[in-house]
This record gives structure tokens, C-alpha cells and sequence, in this order.
């Protein structure tokens, strides 16, 4: 036997010898009592239960459960047995997209086969998606055969873990009990006294209720509404209070609902889900006094959300009816002012939306519907472009240009992110690769990954097996995190990613800083190269904004973190960065986000150029130097003085001319009060020997040369006096850059 495969549902009793023969007849006799019961009380689920626990115990299994197709086509898992001491996961696993989530099985359960899988750690390099799913779970082995009804599957039965000697008589057990469960569970709902209920709660079955919606709706003259209500995180009450609590709960919700609504039109589907059919100027005052009723009980204080669909004159069938009262209440996730809405028209075709994306990822990838834009990021000390960012869009032959912001949360979701990111990384390669082949510049590439990327099994083994195949290093790629992965993964998981791209040779940066709730414990506790701060932040600016952004700066700059400033707009913008030291720039000053094809045009029209690779590591040492703080780097004071309003300049001097790249406000205004009008004009005074204080300055800067360290001497004008320092902070070739600060000046209204 294969570790991992498909198995057919039909097999020769002649394969199996005689012993496999006996046990396999006691699971036939097995499967004929529950029948037999089933026929005989009318009611399945006790049937289906009971043989679910005989089936894990003589197979010494941890699990067995059922998986039953629901309204919306998806699965539920609607019945489960465990082992003691294995936790249970039918709460967990309701409304699954099949197709999204068991896609290597798919084919399998198309051909009306099974699917096993006897070595978790090997399936791991098939499907590592599912390998994040089952591992969690502590399933090393599991086998899972479909049955269908009329053609059609509805379900699917399974067992984990089975015993070591057991796996082999696992399958054909499994075959035969397909057959029987597509018979039994043809109607998987209690039967009392001729109406379908719900066993646990008493309320209508979801069957019954959509069997009455549309005879209640031609019988009332008045509007009648779809109502649904689930439970705000019951899968979290049901793991900090078990199940048995979780039962009480929809029980008691069940007869709150009931009572409210005063009505026997209310039915539970599966897990939390509750429906419910009241006039339509009822709904909202129902669902207010229901969730109240339920906030306000101590015993649980629990919250609901809610979904209103208004039953349609020319609603013909109930289906779609519940459907979209559900749809409804979806759209309220995330939204923590309103718990329930009103269906609407666009809820349905953002879900069709979201279907279609999730189920054309695969072919947008390799039709190349997806794209690589580019957007440069500036270094505000060179003025040159320092690197790329990588940004997908997606241009579908259905709904045309699309940008990240409507199609990221929705692959996010559907846990497909992955193949997105590791396209954009694969074409990056790609595009670095052919750029070096022909012999054009190419700066290094950020690229983006989400914090579903950061759960998936090798995604280090994939990201520089990437690398590797097209030859591209490891310090031509940037990789970007955003804050929010830190908020929805473990500290302890985002340190070893970072050690781990750290060890492997890549800078990692965090975006979106600012944009989460533990913006300082990211900084305390995860070691990032870099913070790209949103420029939305200035945007809506008031008096306290350039301080918490000074500071930000400041607090990085002292951490030994490099600052990027992302949606920049405006020269104003830019300068004002570049006053407060911060080093790169991105955004629409500069460029859009551009296919690599658009790039040498803009790139020409703005006039822009690429740093060297020389240059790149020179100005990024110059970055290194905190223009915010004058003493900086001439102590290891880690604190800002009173002198942070000293004059503060960055030259670079080549063949004894001199080039200020950086000047706060005060070292300008200094200038002026030398009677120099411009920077410019400063440095060309500053580079003329015939000038009585170049010499002063020459020998300044040589002192700084000769010391490796902070230089000192008085500047002295026949009107002026002060005490200037300097130190050598980058060197690139022939060209030296400097910091030069003054201090304890002295002017007496004349100039230079």
C-alpha cells in the first residue's frame, strides 16, 4: 500500500483471506442493527451515533465522524466520535468549501473513490496546505470514503488514527459502511410525532423549516422576513467552556429565540445556526431583544449577529431565501457597530465575487491574469531609487483591473493566499534574473507576504528554492510582513521566521507600522530591519502629529531600525521626511505601481536614477546617522538633548568640493545669519580655498579622517565664533560623507 492514494468503494470479497472475511461480516451484522433501529424508531441520528462508536473502538481508531453536503453545498461535519482523550472538532469544522480545502481529494471523490493516507509527514509534501490543517489535529493516518444518493454525493464517512493492525481492514470497512450511511442519513433528522426537529434544542429542522417558508409566505397577506442568528465566536466558548456548556447554550438561545419571536417557525441547521420567520416589522426589535436577553445573561453574556433576508413576492424556492439571511449576517464580521444587517443585492454579488476568485486563482496564475507592478522607493539622502516594491494586480477577463484591497482578504481567507505570494516572488525571480542577463540595473525587490504564508509547512524551503532556480542572491529581496501577522500568530513563531530569513540572508521589514495595537511590542520583541510607516497618518494630521512622527523616527533610528514612508504625494511630504531623517520614500510623488514594461519611461520622465550598488550601501550608512538628535553619533547618550535644535548638516565632499545632502531648519537659518542665502551656495564658499575659513574647515574634516572619530575645533570669522564637530560616517570611493554639527556659537550681526 501507497502512503497516500485513492481506493475504490467497491472490492472482491475473494481478495481477502478468512480471517479478514469474519471481521468484515461482524461489521456488516453491525451496520444491519442500526438500520433495523433506524427503520424501527424513525430516528437515524442514534443509529448513526452508536455505529460511529462501534467502528472507533474495534478499530482502535481516535475519531470517526461524518461529513454531510449542506444548503450551500459545502460540508458539515454533523456527527463525530472520539476516543478518550481526543478533542473533539465538529464545532470547528461546519460549512467547509470542499473543493478549497480537500483539493487533492476531489478528484478521488469524482471517480467515486476513497482517499487514505497512512504517513501524515509524507502527504506533507503533496498538499502542504492540508498537512496545516489534519497536523494540528494529531492525525498521522486516516482513511475517508464518499456516498452519494441518486448519483449525488451527500456526504462522506471517516476515521483517523486507526490502530496500527487496523488500517488494512480499515477500507473495506469503509466501503461497505458508504453504501449503508447514503441510505440512513438520506434523512438525517429526528422524526417526532410527524414533524422534523432538531434532537438537540426542539426547533424545526432546517428541512421543515424551508418546507414551510414558502407555504407561511403565500398564506400571510403582511411581509414576512428570514431571520438567522448565530452565536459571536462559539467555537471560542465551546474551548474555554466544553461542549456540554456550548449545548446549554443553544438550548437556552433556542427558547429564547422561540419566546421573543412568539412563533414555532424556528429551526436550528447545524452547530450555532438559528432560523427564524416573523413579519417584517418585527425583525429588527426580535433580533434587539434577543441579543440583549443573551448579553445580559450571566450564565453565558454571550453576543449574537444576525441576518434579515424580506421573503419576495417572487421568491419561488426557500433555499436561496435562507441563504441569503445568512449572507446577511456574514457581512457583519469585523463590524463591531452593527451585529445584524438587511440582505442586499451586492452582499450576493460580492459572494459570487469571492466564489469566483477562490476558484480562479490557479487558472489567473498560469494564464497570467496576475501581474507585477512596480513601485520604486526613493532614498531622500541620494535622491536616487534604492529599491522596488512588488505589488500583484489582477486583471481578469470577467471583472477587469483589479487592486490587491479586493482580492487579498478574500484568497486571505480562503486560506489560497500562498499561490499569490509565491507567484509575485517566482515572477520577481524572474524579472531580477533577465535584468541581469541583459545587463540593466536592478535594484533589490521587497516582497509581500501575508500571515497565512507564515503558517504553511517549508515556506522557507520554497522561497529560496525560488531563488536558487533563477540564480537571483538573497540580498535582492526584501521581505515585508505586515503588523497584523503579528497580532494573529504566535510570538514565538514570528521570531523563528525572522531568525530564519535573517540566518538565510534576506532583511526583513514590517509594514502597515502604526496600524495594529501592539505597535511597541512589535518593536520590543521581534527584530526588524525596517518600519514602513502609512503617510495616511500625516494625512490626516493635527498639532500632535509631526511629534509622534519625530519620534517614531527618533525611537527607530535608536534601535538601529531603518524608516520607509509609504504614500507619498506631495514634494511638501517628501521634504518633510527628509528634514526628519527619515531615509526611504515611496508613492505617487515618484511613480504608480508600474508593470516592469512602463518603468524606463517613468523612471525617465521623473527623472529619477538607480543607486549604484556602491552607492546603495554608502547612503545606507549614512541613514544610520539620527539627524533628530545633534549629540548623535558624537556620544552613546541614548537620549535627545536640549541641543537637538543645533545646526545639523550631512556633506559629502569628493576632490575637496562639498555637497550638503541633509540640512535641519536651524542649520539653514545659521547660514542666513552668516548672510548666505542658500545651501548651494554655502557649499560653493565651503569648497573655495580662497576662502579664510576652508582651510578651517579642511582641517576639520581631515582631523576626522586621521581620529575614526568625533573631531573638534573653533570656527572663527571676524564676527563669529563657535565649536564645530565632525565625523566620518560612509565612504564610497573617492567620496567621504561627514557629519558636521556646531555648537556654543557666538554672532555679532556680521557675515562670512
Amino acid at each position: 500500500m501507497d502512503k497516500y492514494g485513492s481506493f475504490k468503494r467497491d472490492f472482491d470479497a475473494a481478495d481477502f483471506d478468512g480471517q479478514m472475511a469474519l471481521e468484515l461480516v461482524k461489521y456488516v451484522g453491525m451496520l444491519n442493527r442500526c438500520m433495523d433501529r433506524a427503520i424501527k424508531d424513525g430516528t437515524p441520528h442514534d443509529s448513526v451515533v452508536t455505529f460511529l462508536k462501534e467502528l472507533g473502538e474495534g478499530l482502535n481508531a481516535d475519531r470517526t465522524y461524518i461529513f454531510q453536503v449542506n444548503a450551500n453545498d459545502h460540508f458539515d461535519n454533523t456527527f463525530e466520535w472520539c476516543a478518550e482523550g481526543v478533542e473533539k472538532e465538529i464545532n470547528e469544522l461546519q460549512d467547509l468549501p470542499f473543493d478549497f480545502y480537500f483539493t487533492h481529494w476531489v478528484s478521488a471523490f469524482a471517480e467515486k473513490e476513497g482517499y487514505y493516507i497512512t504517513d501524515m509527514e509524507a502527504y506533507r509534501e503533496l498538499d502542504p496546505e492540508m498537512y496545516a490543517i489534519l497536523k494540528p489535529q494529531k492525525i498521522d493516518q486516516l482513511a475517508i470514503c464518499p456516498f452519494f444518493f441518486e448519483g449525488r454525493m451527500v456526504g462522506a464517512i471517516g476515521v483517523d488514527n486507526p490502530g496500527a493492525d487496523a488500517f488494512e481492514l480499515c477500507l473495506p470497512i469503509l466501503q461497505l459502511s458508504s453504501s449503508y450511511m447514503a441510505s440512513l442519513l438520506r434523512h438525517s433528522l429526528f422524526v417526532e410525532k410527524g414533524a422534523q426537529i432538531d434532537p438537540l434544542t426542539g426547533l424545526m429542522s432546517l428541512a421543515n423549516f424551508r418546507d414551510q417558508l414558502m407555504e407561511q409566505k403565500n398564506k400571510h397577506q403582511e411581509q414576512l422576513d428570514v431571520v438567522y442568528i448565530d452565536v459571536t465566536n462559539f467555537k471560542v466558548f465551546n474551548r474555554e467552556h466544553g461542549f456540554g456548556a456550548g449545548d446549554e447554550l443553544l438550548r437556552t438561545l433556542s427558547r429564547v429565540i422561540q419566546t421573543i419571536a412568539g412563533t414555532h417557525y424556528a429551526a436550528r441547521a447545524v452547530a450555532d445556526h438559528f432560523y427564524v420567520l416573523v413579519p417584517d416589522d418585527k425583525a429588527e426589535a426580535i433580533i434587539k431583544a434577543v441579543h440583549d436577553e443573551m448579553i445580559n445573561d450571566e450564565r453565558f453574556a454571550i453576543s449574537i449577529r444576525a441576518g434579515i433576508y424580506a421573503l419576495d413576492s417572487d421568491d419561488e424556492l426557500s433555499t436561496p431565501a435562507v441563504d441569503r439571511a445568512r449572507m446577511a449576517a456574514n457581512n457583519t464580521v469585523g463590524d463591531y457597530q452593527n451585529y445584524y444587517l438587511r440582505y442586499n443585492s451586492k452582499m450576493e454579488a460580492d459572494l459570487m465575487r469571492t466564489n469566483y476568485l477562490l476558484s480562479h486563482i490557479d487558472e489567473a496564475v498560469k494564464k497570467g491574469w496576475i501581474k507585477v507592478f512596480y513601485q520604486p522607493i526613493v532614498d531622500t539622502f541620494s535622491r536616487k531609487i534604492s529599491t522596488f516594491e512588488a505589488l500583484a494586480r489582477w486583471i481578469d477577463p470577467v471583472y477587469g483591473f483589479m487592486n490587491p484591497a479586493e482580492f487579498i482578504d478574500v484568497l486571505e481567507q480562503g486560506h489560497l493566499i500562498h499561490k499569490l505570494d509565491l507567484f509575485i516572488l517566482e515572477q520577481v525571480c524572474r524579472d531580477l534574473r533577465d535584468a541581469t542577463a541583459a545587463g540593466r540595473p536592478h535594484p533589490a525587490v521587497s516582497v509581500n507576504l501575508s500571515r497565512y504564508d507564515l503558517e504553511m509547512p517549508g515556506l522557507h524551503d520554497k522561497i529560496n528554492g525560488l531563488l536558487a532556480k533563477y540564480g537571483v542572491d538573497r540580498d535582492e529581496i526584501r521581505i515585508e510582513i505586515t503588523e497584523s501577522a503579528l497580532l494573529n500568530n504566535g510570538a514565538d513563531l514570528i521570531k523563528e521566521h525572522i531568525r530564519r530569513f535573517h540566518e538565510d540572508g534576506y532583511q526583513v521589514w514590517l509594514d502597515d507600522f502604526g496600524s495594529g495595537f501592539s505597535s511597541l511590542n512589535s518593536l520590543q520583541n521581534f527584530d526588524f530591519d525596517l518600519l514602513k510607516i502609512d503617510m495616511d497618518f500625516l494625512r490626516h494630521a493635527n498639532e500632535k502629529t509631526p511629534i509622534i512622527l519625530m519620534d517614531v523616527i527618533d525611537m527607530a533610528k535608536r534601535l538601529n531600525i531603518e524608516t520607509l514612508a509609504e504614500g507619498v504625494e506631495e514634494k511638501e511630504e517628501y521634504d518633510f521626511l527628509h528634514e526628519l531623517g527619515c531615509v526611504l520614500t515611496q508613492g505617487y510623488y515618484f511613480s504608480k505601481p508600474r508593470l516592469k514594461e512602463e518603468l524606463a519611461q517613468v523612471i525617465a520622465e521623473k527623472q529619477l536614477e538607480y543607486e549604484t550598488p556602491e552607492e546603495h550601501f554608502f547612503y545606507r550608512e549614512i541613514g544610520k546617522v539620527n539627524v533628530l538628535n545633534a549629540s548623535y553619533p558624537f556620544n552613546d547618550e541614548n537620549e535627545r538633548p536640549a541641543s537637538q535644535t543645533l545646526p545639523v548638516t550631512i556633506l559629502l565632499v569628493k576632490d575637496d568640493v562639498h555637497q550638503t545632502i541633509y540640512a535641519n531648519k536651524a542649520s539653514k537659518d545659521w547660514i542666513k545669519y552668516l548672510g548666505v542665502a542658500t545651501m548651494a551656495e554655502a557649499n560653493r564658499l565651503t569648497s573655495d580655498p580662497s576662502k579664510p575659513f576652508f582651510s578651517q574647515i579642511q582641517s576639520l574634516l581631515r582631523q576626522a579622517d586621521q581620529i575614526k572619530g568625533v573631531a573638534e575645533s573653533n570656527f572663527v570669522t571676524p564676527h563669529y565664533l563657535c565649536k564645530m564637530k565632525a565625523q566620518l560616517i560612509a565612504v564610497n570611493g573617492d567620496t567621504r560623507a561627514y557629519l558636521v554639527s556646531c555648537q556654543d556659537y557666538t554672532l555679532d550681526n556680521g557675515g562670512l
